[in-house]
């Protein structure tokens, strides 16, 4: 999972589509279809719209090196890309962000100067 830290300590944790879809898939039942990068890049715009998904377009390298699209999506857009499959995905995903959240801060937090 990504994390991003600016200088303000401010942590914006986000998932990217690639991570997005193993998610999903380590969520499914035994004998439900897989969901593939493809599928799920397809259904992007129509759950985000056209415009906002922009927004969250990036670029990854494949195993062959070669460019890819993919999104990389903050804490709300990743739910909402999870609730359009089901809402108990969406708590699944909220939770799972909201932990990574919580690990970020955890890791930026400055130590306890009065004991050392």
């Amino acid at each position: 999972m990504s994390m991003l830290i600016n200088a303000t300590q401010t942590q914006t944790v986000t998932m990217s589509s690639l991570e997005l879809v193993e998610f999903i898939n380590s969520q499914r039942k035994e004998g439900e279809s897989v969901l593939t990068h493809a599928d799920f890049m397809k259904k992007v715009p129509k759950v985000l719209g056209e415009k906002d998904a922009g927004l969250f377009s990036d670029i990854y390298a494949d195993a062959y090196g070669r460019q890819q699209r993919c999104y990389v999506f903050p804490k709300r857009e990743a739910c909402l890309m999870a609730m359009s499959y089901s809402y108990e995905l969406q708590a699944v995903v909220y939770d799972r962000m909201t932990a990574l959240e919580a690990k970020a801060v955890q890791a930026f937090s400055l130590p306890n100067f009065a004991d050392p």
